[in-house]
């Protein structure tokens, strides 16, 4: 049984039980996580990587690197979870998976972390990084050998945020948001801050109750950020999307609320609240034409300014609003506060012989998946519209973490969907007349975080163990709990895997980062 009181940002999950010990992948730890507190895990005692190398600022980058990346939540910007280079681990040599190291970092990291292959330092070694965020807002850039930190930094601000990183095309710098309410931008070799050129970028003028709590994208020559609420939903805030030129710093600012103003709002500027933008994908990027989606959580909705509990398609510069969708019972789930928005859209591949070819999916905490044309979202040709939805499935319990959205050759297209009580899995089937819908095909009883699929294994994260499972059938292939691993992470709550270059990577509540190889 696993007890779960925890409530950040905009999210609000009631207590629930899982499954006995009697089913395959059933939990065995008691979790309380009240007020996103670090629990204790009763692990043994792991070595502590605080050992932290200053470099001084350079003139220019190092070169840039040429290994491999896990660049951004989700692996690409259209946070589709499918890393399609992993070559090492695969279902033949997930046996082998077992921990290399376990790390105790400054603080929690509720986040994922990114990667970066063949970084070159100031003492001229190359090295493989991890970048990660922590609660309280430190950047950290972690060698993956070891786990050893080798370079922080933490601009100061109130509260918290759940982001991660992400790197720029380039390689040469990573982006994190600071709890000073700014976007920075730190060469990646030397944590050496880019302060020139409009850096850093100011991101909310709130930052006591407005955060960065989604994980930033970048597609487009632009960085994309978007903003929410903490605990309790305290004004002021309203969600909103920045998007920044990487060229010369310029922002554009769409106001989920108030959307006629075109800046980031002040106490006085904006009479509605909430409308967060917390889904852990933040701003998904349609790789067909560079569009913008993101959903919002509850607020107010009026369909020319105001669009709450929402789902919204942006241009690519960020700037205009070009199609909305909202469910017919919008003002029902804002007085219910069953946020729409506790999951970003999952963008489908383009589908064959289908009437609606491109389609995304958008869950939420009402259980609910909707089947949505995202070439014309509420059938009108425009925004501001109510319904329109291409299906409606429940999925039994609320979604609070993304989807892998996954393109087998062999058996078409997949939708893993993690939800309160149970790892679900679609396959997305058109029939002889070209209407597409989603297919239940295996469910498995377990809570995890958003998975990640790599080298044709699927992985998800629970408290306490990291699965592997065989994305065809949901079988169990490997968990970080037996006794071949090694040992297993603590308790999560937004934390989920990565799977890079022959290595898992997670992330925990006991303040831990663990690494898994062959």
């Amino acid at each position: 049984m696993r007890l779960l009181i925890c409530s950040c940002g905009n999210q609000h999950v009631r207590p629930h039980a899982l499954p006995s010990a009697l089913l395959l992948l059933s939990l065995a730890t008691l979790l309380l996580l009240a007020g996103c507190a670090s629990p204790s895990s009763g692990h043994t005692a792991t070595p502590t990587a605080t050992a932290t190398a200053t470099f001084g600022p350079t003139a220019a980058p190092g070169p840039a690197p040429t290994g491999a990346r896990w660049p951004t939540f989700g692996y690409d910007a259209a946070r589709d979870g499918v890393n399609p280079n992993e070559a090492a681990i695969s279902a033949g040599s997930i046996a082998g998976l077992h921990r290399v190291w376990q790390v105790a970092l400054p603080a929690v990291a509720d986040s994922a972390p990114v990667y970066l292959g063949g970084v070159r330092l100031p003492d001229g070694s190359t090295r493989n990084l991890l970048f990660i965020m922590t609660r309280d807002g430190r950047l950290l850039a972690v060698d993956a050998a070891n786990g050893r930190v080798l370079w922080s930094r933490q601009p100061r601000g109130p509260k918290i945020t759940h982001s991660s990183p992400v790197l720029d095309p380039s390689g040469r710098y990573v982006y994190a948001y600071g709890l000073d309410g700014y976007e920075h931008k730190y060469d990646v070799a030397t944590g050496a801050e880019v302060t020139s050129g409009g850096w850093p970028v100011r991101i909310t003028r709130f930052t006591s109750t407005e955060k960065e709590s989604s994980d930033p994208n970048l597609a487009n020559g632009r960085l994309y950020v978007a903003t929410s609420g903490y605990i309790g939903d305290a004004p002021p805030y309203q969600g909103h999307v920045v998007s920044t030129s990487l060229g010369d710093a310029s922002s554009n600012v769409f106001n989920s609320l108030c959307s006629n103003v075109h800046a980031l709002l002040g106490p006085q500027d904006c009479s509605s609240e909430q409308s967060g933008i917390w889904a852990r994908a933040g701003v998904v990027v349609d790789p067909t034409d560079g569009n913008l989606y993101v959903t919002t959580g509850n607020g107010p909705y009026d369909g020319v300014h105001d669009w709450g509990d929402s789902v919204l398609e942006l241009s690519p510069d960020g700037s205009r609003l070009l199609d909305s969708w909202t469910p017919a019972n919008q003002a029902a789930l804002n007085d219910g506060d069953v946020d729409l928005g506790s999951m970003s859209p999952a963008l489908l591949p383009a589908i064959p012989n289908s009437k609606t070819p491109l389609l995304l999916v958008q869950g939420g905490k009402d259980n609910l998946l909707r089947l949505i044309n995202r070439r014309n979202l509420s059938g009108h040709g425009g925004p501001g519209h109510i319904g329109g939805e291409l299906q409606t499935v429940n999925a039994g319990c609320g979604i609070f973490h993304q989807p892998v959205v996954w393109s087998d050759p062999g058996s078409g297209v997949w939708l893993f969907v993690p939800t309160t009580c149970s790892l679900r899995a679609y396959r997305v089937v058109t029939d002889n007349s070209g209407s597409t819908s989603l297919q239940a095909a295996w469910s498995v009883p377990i809570d995890t975080t958003s998975p990640v699929l790599a080298g044709g294994v699927l992985f998800a994260a629970s408290d306490g163990v990291v699965v592997g499972l065989d994305p065809r059938t949901g079988r169990g292939l490997w968990r970080s709990d037996q006794a071949s691993a090694g040992s297993s992470i603590g308790g999560i709550h937004w934390q989920s895997p990565i799977v890079i270059a022959g290595r898992l990577y997670c992330a925990d509540e006991d303040g831990r980062l663990t690494a898994y190889g062959l």
